[in-house]
C-alpha cells in the first residue's frame, strides 16, 4: 500500500493580508495559514533552531529570534517597519508554548516562565492594535488550558484579549478531522476588532472529512530509516534527510512484549496502521513506536503525521529535529482556521 501524498501547501500564496506570527516554530502552521490567502512578514520565535528552519523553508526568510517575554510592542513595530515597508499588518497569529498548560504537565509551577507567555501575546497585541488598528488575531493551545487548575488564568487571559480591543470566538478542533493522521485537539481564541467589525461573527470551520486518516496511509511503503549514530549529517540519510531515529536499544523491541497498539507506559506506544496516530507530542524518549513495533517512528515520519509536506526539512540534532516536530501545529488547522477567518471579513471585499 502506497501512502497518500500530502495535498500541495500554496507556499507564500496571497499578498492581500499581511500578518505577524508569534512563536512561530520551525513554521508548519504559518505554511497553512500562508495557503488561505495570507502573508507572513514577520515570524518570531525564541528558538535559534527552530527559527533555522523556518527560513530553510522560506525563501522570504521572515522569522526571527526573539524573546516575546521581554520585548514590547514598540520593540516588534520597530522589527516590523525595518521589513515591511508600506505594507499594512492586519492580523497576528500564533500559539505560546503549551508544556505549563498541558493536562500531562504533573510538575507544574506558577513560576515557570512559560505561564505568563499568553499574557506577553495579549500586551504586545494591545500595542499593534493600538498602532495598525488590526482586524484579527488567533491564538492556539492546549486543551488543558481550560482545566479547572488553570481556569482563573484563562479567564485573565480572554480578558486580557478583549482589553486589547477584540471580540473573542472560542473553539477546539481535532487535526484528525482536516487530513491529519493523528488526533491532536487543540483550543482556539479567534478575535475580531471590536471597532471595525462589531456585527461580524466568525464560525469555526467544520470537519473537511468523515474518515480519518490512518497511521498507514502515511507510513506504509516507506523504505527504513537510519539509526542514529555520531557523526551522522544530513547528507548520509538517504530517502529525506529527517528519516532518521534512535537505535533501538531497550529488550522490549526484540522480546515480544511490545504488540500491535500497545499502550502501557508513555515511552512505549505502539501506533496501529488502520488508525489514526496519537498526539504527536514528544518528552524525553517518548516518540511512538512503529506499528511493527520493532523501532521508534522517525523523525520524518512523525513529521508526515503532522502534516508537513514531503519536501520540508528540519534542521539540527536528532533531539531538536523531534522538539521542533512536536511543537509544531500541522499546516492543515492553519489553513482551515486562515480561510474561515478570510471568509469572514474578506469574502467580497479582496
Amino acid at each position: 500500500m502506497q501512502r497518500q501524498k500530502e495535498k500541495p501547501i500554496q507556499r507564500h500564496a496571497g499578498k492581500k493580508c499581511p500578518v505577524f506570527s508569534f512563536f512561530s516554530g520551525c513554521g508548519a502552521f504559518d505554511l497553512g495559514f500562508a495557503s488561505a490567502g495570507f502573508t507572513i512578514k514577520l515570524a518570531l520565535d525564541l528558538d535559534p533552531l527552530a527559527v533555522k528552519t523556518y527560513n530553510h523553508n522560506n525563501r522570504n526568510k521572515v522569522c526571527h529570534v526573539a524573546d516575546l517575554s521581554v520585548l514590547n510592542g514598540h520593540n516588534i513595530i520597530e522589527k516590523y517597519i525595518q521589513r515591511s515597508v508600506g505594507d499594512m499588518p492586519r492580523g497576528v497569529i500564533g500559539g505560546a508554548p503549551c508544556q505549563t498548560f498541558s493536562s500531562g504537565n504533573v510538575h507544574f509551577r506558577k513560576d515557570d516562565a512559560r505561564h505568563m507567555l499568553p499574557r506577553h501575546y495579549a500586551r504586545i497585541l494591545r500595542a499593534l492594535n493600538l498602532k495598525y488598528d488590526l482586524d484579527f488575531f488567533l491564538f492556539e493551545n492546549v486543551k488543558g488550558i481550560k482545566s479547572i487548575r488553570h481556569r482563573k488564568e484563562y479567564c485573565t487571559i480572554k480578558r486580557l484579549f478583549s482589553r486589547a480591543g477584540f471580540r473573542l470566538f472560542e473553539g477546539e478542533l481535532d487535526a484528525a478531522d482536516f487530513g491529519v493522521a493523528q488526533h491532536r485537539r487543540r483550543v482556539f481564541i479567534v478575535g475580531f476588532n471590536k471597532t471595525k467589525y462589531p456585527d461580524v461573527e466568525f464560525r469555526y470551520p467544520a470537519a473537511i472529512t468523515t474518515t480519518t486518516l490512518t497511521v498507514g496511509s502515511k507510513l506504509k511503503g516507506l523504505p527504513e530509516p537510519l539509526f542514529f549514530r555520531r557523526g551522522v549529517t544530513s547528507t548520509d540519510i538517504p530517502y529525506h534527510p529527517n528519516h532518521w531515529t534512535m537505535y533501538p536499544r531497550s529488550l522490549k523491541f526484540t522480546n515480544g512484549s511490545l504488540t500491535a497498539n500497545h499502550k502501557r507506559g508513555r515511552s512505549f506506544h505502539v501506533l496501529d496502521w488502520e488508525k489514526p496516530s496519537r498526539t504527536v507530542a514528544y518528552g524525553n524518549r517518548e516518540v511512538h513506536i512503529h506499528p511493527n513495533a520493532h523501532r521508534r517512528l522517525s523523525v520524518y515520519e512523525a513529521m508526515l503525521l503532522q502534516g508537513f509536506p514531503d519536501d520540508y526539512e528540519i534542521l539540527g540534532t536528532l533531539s531538536d529535529q523531534i522538539r521542533q516536530v512536536s511543537d509544531a501545529i500541522p499546516p492543515q488547522i492553519g489553513e482551515a482556521l486562515g480561510n474561515a477567518i478570510y471568509a469572514a471579513l474578506y469574502s467580497g471585499n479582496k
